[in-house]
């Protein structure tokens, strides 16, 4: 249990599903993983062509996940199992009200070595718009590992 960090490549695959079709945001990024207690800490920062980087902080708790984004966009995104949670996400365009309803958190992760996948099926509702079904997926290994 230790605070040390090691290095990782993340692979983050965002879902949205549309009324009649899915968007696919993909991320793959070098970062951190820190075992600290009972939860795992993942940082990364994404990088976008022609925008500042946005830098991404992901805590894995036994009880929930939370998903913190700094940079030009700003959110605290709290997952919890069949839970309704609440945050704000800031945007150059303004500040949004978002609310998600966690529908299952699922930690796939390896005994032997730092790799793992952590699976997320929630529904996002943005200033009271209609709800859009997402499902994240975030692989993580350990560098120079497979």
């Amino acid at each position: 249990m230790s605070d040390e960090r090691t290095p990782i490549q993340v692979k983050l695959v965002t879902e949205i599903k549309n009324q009649d079709h899915t968007d696919e945001i993909v991320v793959e990024e070098s970062g951190d993983f820190i075992h600290k207690g009972n939860a795992y800490i993942l940082r990364f920062t994404e990088h976008h062509d022609e925008e500042q980087p946005i830098d991404n902080l992901v805590t894995i708790h036994p009880d929930k996940v939370i998903v913190r984004r700094t940079g030009p966009v700003r959110m605290n995104q709290v997952f919890r199992e069949n839970a309704i949670t609440e945050n704000v996400y800031y945007h150059p365009y303004g500040k949004f009200h978002m609310q998600t309803t966690t529908k299952s958190i699922t930690l796939e992760e390896s005994s032997d070595q730092i790799k793992g996948k952590l699976m997320i099926s929630y529904d996002l509702e943005m200033n009271g718009q209609d709800k859009q079904g997402h499902r994240l997926s975030l692989r993580y290994n350990e560098e120079g590992q497979s």
